[in-house]
């Protein structure tokens, strides 16, 4: 049922579902009450002219042939219960080219066409007696192919019931009508796949927009020019969609922007009375604890500065080296406190990226800040930066397992509960250097540990 769920598919099996229901009740629900009803009947067959083709039906299964090769009428059980519902019913069978009555029949109605036999054959007619008593009586002459040879036949003086209508129903499917069905039915599906495909091509246009639509672009709309009438409310609602996702974004971005910034005023309190302690271990770790808060805050104001400018403005031209030297300059005295080195390699030409500066800044001192934590006390965290505008920060530490570089960059997650910090910092890097185009990953240190590395464009 998969192929329905297409609506030009749909179309097309409806169309031949119902038009095939129509074209072979026509004649019982739309030929038989105009005739009733006297409308459009030409020929003035009325309902007994109708009911002609059922009798010759039963006359014909009631022709039998005897060993010499004589045909004749048997009174059939059928035959026989027809002509008690019709009394005025008479039938006959012959053969066209020696004018011989079959046994059974009624000779009198044969007589009537018998000066016509010799230079005429009837290939169908329906006619009515003048002299007969009922004006609403018809009969029909015709020739047939019988398994007996081509014989004539000639029915009159049935009347119509209305169970006449299932034979009609039943008998109307011939192979000729069929035949005259499948052409119009296959021609009709064709246009109305065609015409179907034709009409979706906006709406596969539209989809193909709305597809393009994600949290950096809300503020775009599907357009519904040369949209089919019926499908332009979806859009539009579509639309409406997006214009609520779109407000919601933007307050919940100016939520976290307004909280960060409010919050940089306790943490800048709370690291100043951290520097006035007496020189002691525990000094040092709530240095370096209030230093990733800050760094977290810092990096939420950035992203929502970048989310604000991105769209409308084009980012600037830096250059990278110097830019991660200052990081490194001013994150070095805090990595001497707590025993560790950071070194800096960077060519001796200026590297140039297209970068928001404090973007850059922030998540390069969140990457040198895990970096000192991971790196074991006494060693060397390296800073590097190729000529190629990528920018690797190595340590030398426990590393991260293959199974789990793509997992680190998800919000809040953390390899165990003892794991310090809250599983936002690398989160928020991705998603600030996605936001300039870049490229952020982890690779393993040769001979151990971790080295991530950012990719922006020159």
């Amino acid at each position: 049922m998969k192929l329905l769920r297409s609506l030009s598919s749909r179309l097309v099996v409806y169309w031949v579902v119902f038009s095939m229901l129509a074209f072979f009740t026509v004649p019982a629900t739309v030929l038989l009450p105009l005739a009733w009803l006297g409308i459009d009947d030409v020929g003035y067959v009325r309902l007994e002219g109708h009911t002609v083709k059922r009798a010759r039906r039963i006359l014909l299964n009631a022709l039998r042939q005897r060993p010499d090769g004589a045909a004749y009428v048997e009174m059939t059980d059928e035959l026989r219960a027809y002509s008690s519902r019709n009394p005025e019913f008479r039938y006959a069978a012959f053969d066209p080219a020696t004018g011989v009555v079959f046994e059974g029949s009624s000779r009198d109605l044969v007589d009537y066409f018998s000066k016509e036999l010799s230079r005429l054959e009837f290939l169908g007619a329906n006619f009515h007696i003048l002299d007969d008593s009922n004006p609403q009586s018809r009969g029909s002459m015709r020739m047939v192919q019988t398994p007996f040879g081509r014989f004539g036949t000639i029915v009159y003086g049935a009347q119509f019931h209305w169970d006449d209508l299932l034979f009609w129903l039943y008998y109307y499917p011939t192979t000729a009508n069929v035949l005259a069905y499948l052409p119009l039915c296959a021609t009709l599906s064709l246009v109305a796949l065609v015409v179907v495909r034709k009409n979706l091509k906006p709406l596969r246009a539209s989809a193909a927009k709305v597809a393009e639509i994600d949290l950096n672009s809300l503020d775009q709309r599907v357009p519904t020019e040369g949209l089919p009438s019926e499908v332009v409310p979806f859009i539009d609602a579509v639309n409406a969609a997006f214009g609520r996702v779109d407000d919601g974004v933007a307050r919940q971005r100016r939520f976290i922007a307004n909280s960060a910034h409010e919050l940089r005023t306790p943490i800048a309190i709370l690291k100043t009375r951290a520097e006035k302690l007496d020189e002691a271990p525990i000094k040092h770790e709530i240095e370096r604890d209030v230093q990733r808060i800050q760094t977290i805050l810092e990096q939420l104001l950035v992203l929502a500065q970048v989310e604000e400018r991105g769209a409308t403005a084009p980012m600037p031209e830096l250059d990278l080296a110097e830019t991660v030297l200052a990081v490194t300059a001013d994150y070095t005295p805090i990595a001497l406190n707590n025993r560790r080195r950071i070194a800096f390699e960077a060519p001796s030409v200026p590297v140039t990226a297209n970068a928001y500066k404090w973007a850059i800044e922030s998540v390069v001192t969140n990457l040198i800040e895990n970096a000192a934590r991971a790196e074991p006390a006494g060693g060397m965290v390296l800073v590097r930066v190729s000529p190629d505008a990528t920018v690797s920060v190595v340590d030398h530490g426990e590393g991260v397992a293959p199974a789990h570089r793509e997992m680190i960059f998800e919000p809040f997650w953390r390899q165990s509960e003892t794991t310090p910090g809250t599983g936002l910092g690398l989160a928020i890097a991705k998603e600030l250097i996605e936001k300039q185009a870049g490229r952020i990953w982890v690779e393993e240190t040769p001979g151990g540990g971790a080295t991530f590395k950012i990719s922006l464009k020159k």
